[in-house]
């Protein structure tokens, strides 16, 4: 009996080895076979995507072969690169990512994407900005998230913005802005430097627009995530620019407000409301009386889910929070001249609304209803007006909602964005692509300088800046 029992039980334990034998076999199987299809979907060379409709960026583009990369081993490291970003199911796979991630549940409060910075601190009073500005050529403070283009055409040729560092609580997404002193004070040269070209031809305005970290958030809030103070850097760098740069101080103005939808929840923009206080603040300076509200007819576009969403790896508490983007249509005329890139270094003129109807576009691209979204020349003749008056606006993605409320105040209404302005007038034969060169061939009066405050401190935007203010 005894011998009959051992035997049952080896036999038994033959019986287990074999399914675990066999179930390691399937797994094997599995495994090898997933990574075999995984690396044949990665040799479909015609389906990789040359465009992040996510993260609304041009992907990396396979590197030209040259000796010295070949030698030094950087050509099969941008091989590498390129291969992990233009990956067929790239998109898929992130998306799957967060959902694995959001399985643990939606965390209230995180701190996401970018990296910590640590910032400089604010100096007091004025300053040498020249040596200033020559500490340093390189940033620390993350550029603004890339802008949407009209249809996804002319993105590669305005370059990539970064989200930086994301705030997210109560399913609200906020950016993170870092002061540096060598870029901010190589931001306020420029703006002298262009004031001085511009003196007795032209006014030059300065409007820096904050995020919504300085205005939406407590104090408390704000410097427990490491966040430098809006209001002082401001203050500063408008107490930097010349007496010949007028100033647009829109802080407070903006914080009185903060109680309204100035902000989106899901994008790093101010809505067309906090662009309107804006341009109230911009009239008052200039001497002009700001139109109300009710004056306009408006679009309404809801479940805009904007670039915190997607630089958060679409995070499920701002999937929640969804936002409704509303735009105020010009009463003198919504009708836009616009150069737009077609991606091979050619442009193309396009007649386009100032506002947009788009509620066919992707749910991500909705901001781009403003102004064209960020081509590098636009042009608006407003016939209802007849004094000859003309402003030009020099901007990164904050304006596009501020410039609809200017059409109604001069005869004719310029806009160019200073990243890809330089690459059109060489395409179109301009031999100065100088702000001060177009000030003088259109008789340009104003001249206003919008950028919001992160693009004061970013090193790569500085240096397109730097390219237009000679």
């Amino acid at each position: 009996m005894e011998q009959q029992r051992i035997t049952r039980q080896q036999r038994a334990e033959r019986e287990q080895r074999r399914f675990r034998n066999k179930i390691m076999s399937l797994k094997s199987i599995l495994f090898f076979g997933f990574l075999f299809v995984m690396s044949f979907i990665g040799l479909l060379w015609f389906a990789r995507p040359s465009v992040s409709t996510v993260e609304k960026r041009e992907l990396t583009k396979f590197p030209a072969l040259t000796w010295s990369g070949f030698w030094d081993g950087s050509w099969f490291s941008e091989i590498d690169t390129w291969y992990a970003d233009t990956y067929p199911l790239r998109e898929m796979l992130i998306s799957m990512d967060s959902d694995m991630e959001n399985l643990y549940g939606i965390r209230s409060e995180q701190l996401v994407g970018g990296s910590a910075q640590v910032a400089d601190e604010i100096p007091e009073g004025t300053v040498d900005l020249e040596a200033m500005a020559a500490q340093t050529e390189e940033t620390t403070v993350p550029t603004e998230p890339e802008d949407d283009g009209v249809e996804g055409k002319g993105d590669a040729v305005t370059p990539a913005e970064t989200a930086g560092t994301v705030y997210i609580t109560e399913n609200c997404g906020y950016g993170v802005y870092y002061f540096t002193q060598s870029t901010s004070a190589k931001y306020c040269l420029l703006v002298n430097n262009l004031a001085e070209q511009c003196k007795g031809t032209a006014n030059v305005y300065s409007l820096i627009a904050p995020i919504s970290t300085g205005i939406m958030l407590s104090d408390e809030v704000r410097e427990g995530i490491g966040c430098s103070d809006e209001n002082e850097a401001m203050e500063w760098m408008y107490a930097q620019m010349s007496p010949d740069v007028k100033t647009v101080p829109v802080y407070h103005t903006l914080k009185r407000h903060n109680d309204e939808y100035i902000y989106f929840h899901t994008d790093h923009h101010w809505t067309a409301l906090g662009a309107y206080y804006a341009y109230r603040e911009f009239c008052s300076v200039k001497g002009l009386v700001p139109h109300e509200l009710n004056e306009f007819e408006t679009y309404e576009f809801p479940d805009f889910l904007g670039t915190f969403y997607y630089s958060s790896n679409q995070s499920p508490a701002l999937a929640q929070n969804p936002d409704t983007l509303t735009a105020f249509i010009p009463n003198g005329t919504n009708l836009m001249t616009m150069q737009m890139a077609n991606g091979d270094g050619t442009y193309t003129e396009y007649q386009w609304p100032i506002v947009n109807d788009v509620s066919a576009y992707e749910k991500s691209e909705l901001y781009s209803c403003f102004a064209g979204s960020d081509q590098p020349y636009n042009y608006v003749h407003n016939k209802t007006i007849k004094d000859g008056s003309a402003v030009l606006v020099v901007k990164d993605s904050f304006a596009n909602a501020f410039i609809p409320f200017l059409i109604d105040h001069y005869e004719h209404i310029y806009w160019i964005d200073y990243r890809s302005y330089d690459n059109y007038c060489s395409y179109a034969g301009i031999s100065d692509s100088s702000i001060s060169a177009l000030v003088r061939s259109k008789s340009i009066n104003d001249v206003i300088v919008l950028n919001n405050i992160n693009s004061t401190g970013s090193g790569d935007f500085l240096d397109y800046m730097e390219k237009l203010y000679k």
